[in-house]
Parts: structure tokens; C-alpha cells; sequence
């Protein structure tokens, strides 16, 4: 049982980090010696700067300082010199956009260096493309690895484009806790390797659908709202492993559609730019997600001939107490119901995957070969995850006596951690 509770002890702490995070993008072109760039962040990530002796700035005016001391060009060891002072663009609700110009030699390799918000947070990573001719590049900078080099010769082969967003895809779904998060939350549950396969499957469909549509630019999603609702997700699929029978659905489903409601009472000028009736209908579907699922429960015989317990542990533990088993009766959702609910849920996370695509503002000749790219490796990113938590468990079953009612303990207390984490994220994003 110590095993179970530093394995969650450990959950918390990344769930708690994850709140943290903070992300960052530009995008950049390189034309006769011409360096230009638009810098992103987000404006909750640019309240953590300060500018000594300008305490009354606006936000926007201290990330344009603050883009200013931080970005660093040069071409084969040439600096290159500013044209102008960053300067600041229109953005959307809850992010600045900052304008940067340069000049640049000539030259057959570009370096960049962008150390933004590494003083203040550690964890940060910033997303960059930069495109000169038929040359590009994109990297994911962090603390560790500031810089990046841009080879200014052509290359005619698609492939390093589809390697490098696939390796970019899989560092952002690494530190992308909250979409872990998610996942972790309906694998808890699963019984079996078909229903495990069934969840995968699920988000993929989910998130690759709406992935595609936004890079393409075939819809559009307010930022802070997508962001708000991923939390809500978490809070949803934790709430259903809970659930233990219609009654406890019902309740569940009102506790769910009011927290959601809940939005309302944020003023309308500090909220996600989200109407009123939106707000409402969000709740209501919320609310009857939890309550229509309670009702395809279904429990298991006292007789203990199921599997064993009701959570993805008792497809891989071997050694749980199988009197114990009959002892409890547990909740176990149907696999179209677990396909449902990650193809379902899939389709907001896929909104929140395409925001570090499209901040990238690519050509319209790499969208397929980067979508394609950054889409295989968010799949083998949420694979490794499940190979992960099916070995942790499983390894753990051979140190610890696993029997159902410790099994299902855990499982509650892990669904309890993520059901207040996706509560709190649904909140403060709000």
C-alpha cells in the first residue's frame, strides 16, 4: 500500500506541476539579410516578468521588453543588429504578440536564441519555426537547449520536416500533463486490453479530427476555452470512475453541470470568450455525459467471474485476491461506452494540440507533411504513456500483495487526485 500511495503522492505533485506550465511560440523568416519575427505567449505566463523601475507597464509593453533582452540572431558567428524596438501586435484575449526585426549578414547558417521566461520558469518551452527560402526549421527550445541552427541551404526532401514535428510532438504531449492527465483518467478504469485498445483508439479518432480541421484552417476555437474545458474533461472522465450506480450518476451529473455553471458567476470581461448560452449548454451536456454513462454501468456478479478488478490494474496484476473480488461489487462501462467517451472528449484536446501548430503560421506547402508528422508523434507519445503506467502497475504487483479492495482504493484515490485537478484547471483558466 506504500507503493500506491507515493505512485499517487508522485500524480499529484506532476498534476500540480502541470498547472505551472507555461508555453511560448514564434515564428520567423529570413529574406536578403531581413530577420523578422512574431513572438507569442501568453499573458498569464508574462505576469510572472518585471521590468525594474517600470511598475506601472502594461503587460504587453513588458513581454515587448522582455522579447528585447532575450532574443539573440546571428549568421556564422555575425550578430545581427535590431532595425527597430520590439514592437507589439494585436492578439486575441489572453495572449501578446510581439513584433521583431532585424538585420542579418550573409551567411549559410542562422542561429537563434530565445531564453524567454527560463528566469522565472524553468519548465518553459518555446515552440519556433523559422523559414528562409526553401530552408526551415523547427525546434522546441527549453531551458537546457536555448538556441537552435538554421542551415540556409535548400533541402527538396519532405521527410526531416515529418521527423521534426514528430519529435516536436512527442516533447509537447511529454509536457503536456493535462492531456496525460486525461488519458491516465480513463485508463484507470479499464478492465481489459480490448477496452485499454478502445480508449486509445477513442482519443486518437477524437483529437486527430479536430487537429486536422483547425491546422487546415477549417474552424477556429477561442484559446482560453479550449484550455478551460481540457480541465473539464479530466474533471468528467474522474468523476465517472466513481460512479457506482444510477443514483450516484444522477448526483454526479448535477454536481457536474453546476460546477460548469458555475462560469457564470466569473465576470464576463475576465471568463473565456465564451456567450452565456454556450456556458449553459456546456453544463448541460457535462451533466448528462456523466449521468447517461452511469446508467450503462454494469455490475459485477458476486460470484466474482469477471476479471478481476475494475480498473486497468486488474488486466495486468495477476496476484489480486479473487475472494476479495467477490466480496465488492464493481462498476465496469461498456468498450463503445469508453470509445465514446475518448473520441468524444479527443475532439477538444485535438483543439489544444493544433494551438502549437498553428502559432507556427506555416506554409501552406509543409501543412500536410508537418500535420502528418506531428500527429504520428503525439500516437507514439500517448503509447509510450500507456506502456508506461501498464509496466508501473504491473512491476508493482509483483512487489506489493495487490488484493481488490487495495486495488480498488487506489484507483478511487487516483481518480480523486485527477478529479480536482481537472477542477481546479477548469476554474483558474476560467
Amino acid at each position: 500500500m506504500k507503493i500506491w500511495v507515493g505512485v499517487i503522492g508522485l500524480l499529484f505533485a506532476c498534476l500540480a506541476q502541470a498547472h505551472e506550465r507555461s508555453e511560448s511560440t514564434s515564428h520567423w523568416t529570413l529574406i536578403n539579410g531581413d530577420l523578422h519575427g512574431v513572438v507569442t505567449a501568453r499573458t498569464r505566463d508574462v505576469t510572472r516578468l518585471t521590468v525594474p523601475g517600470d511598475s506601472y507597464a502594461s503587460l504587453a509593453q513588458i513581454f515587448a521588453a522582455h522579447v528585447g533582452r532575450s532574443v539573440e540572431a546571428s549568421i556564422d558567428g555575425m550578430a545581427c543588429t535590431p532595425r527597430q524596438a520590439p514592437a507589439i501586435l494585436e492578439s486575441e484575449p489572453g495572449y501578446v504578440r510581439v513584433d521583431v526585426r532585424m538585420h542579418c549578414g550573409a551567411g549559410g547558417s542562422l542561429s537563434l536564441k530565445v531564453e524567454l521566461f527560463f528566469a522565472v520558469a524553468p519548465s518553459h518551452h518555446h515552440f519556433l519555426y523559422v523559414a528562409s527560402g526553401s530552408a526551415s526549421r523547427e525546434a522546441i527550445l527549453s531551458e537546457s537547449a536555448p538556441s537552435t541552427d538554421v542551415d540556409l541551404r535548400p533541402s527538396s526532401s519532405g521527410m526531416p520536416h515529418f521527423f521534426q514535428f514528430a519529435g516536436m510532438a512527442i516533447e509537447h504531449i511529454a509536457t503536456g500533463i493535462d492531456h496525460l492527465a486525461f488519458l491516465l483518467a480513463l485508463l484507470i478504469a479499464a478492465r481489459t486490453a480490448r477496452q485499454v485498445l478502445a480508449i486509445v483508439t477513442g482519443f486518437t479518432v477524437g483529437h486527430s479530427i479536430t487537429l486536422s480541421l483547425a491546422v487546415l484552417g477549417m474552424i477556429q476555437a477561442n484559446r482560453g476555452a479550449v484550455e478551460c474545458l481540457i480541465g473539464l474533461t479530466i474533471a468528467v472522465a474522474a468523476a465517472q470512475n466513481l460512479i457506482r450506480g444510477e443514483c450516484e450518476g444522477r448526483m454526479a451529473g448535477l454536481a457536474a453541470a453546476v460546477i460548469a455553471a458555475s462560469l457564470l458567476l466569473i465576470p464576463a470581461h475576465v471568463r473565456p470568450d465564451m456567450p452565456t448560452g454556450l456556458i449553459l449548454a456546456i453544463a448541460i451536456a457535462t451533466g448528462s455525459a456523466v449521468w447517461v454513462a452511469s446508467m450503462g454501468v454494469a455490475r459485477v456478479d458476486a460470484n466474482g467471474q469477471d476479471a478481476a478488478s475494475g480498473h486497468i490494474a486488474g488486466a495486468v496484476l495477476a496476484t489480486a485476491d479473487s475472494r476479495a473480488a467477490g466480496s465488492s461489487a464493481t462498476a465496469a462501462f461498456s468498450i463503445p461506452a469508453r470509445f465514446a467517451t475518448a473520441a468524444g472528449f479527443g475532439l477538444i484536446h485535438g483543439l489544444g494540440f493544433a494551438s502549437a501548430l498553428q502559432d507556427l503560421h506555416l506554409p501552406r506547402g509543409m501543412l500536410l507533411s508537418s500535420l502528418l508528422g506531428f500527429n504520428v508523434g503525439v500516437e507514439l507519445g500517448q503509447l509510450a504513456v500507456v506502456i508506461a503506467a501498464v509496466a508501473l502497475i504491473a512491476m508493482t504487483g509483483r512487489l506489493v500483495l495487490v488484493t481488490q479492495r487495495r486495488a480498488d482504493m487506489s484507483a478511487a484515490m487516483a481518480s480523486a487526485v485527477l478529479l480536482a485537478a481537472g477542477l481546479a484547471w477548469f476554474l483558474t483558466r476560467a
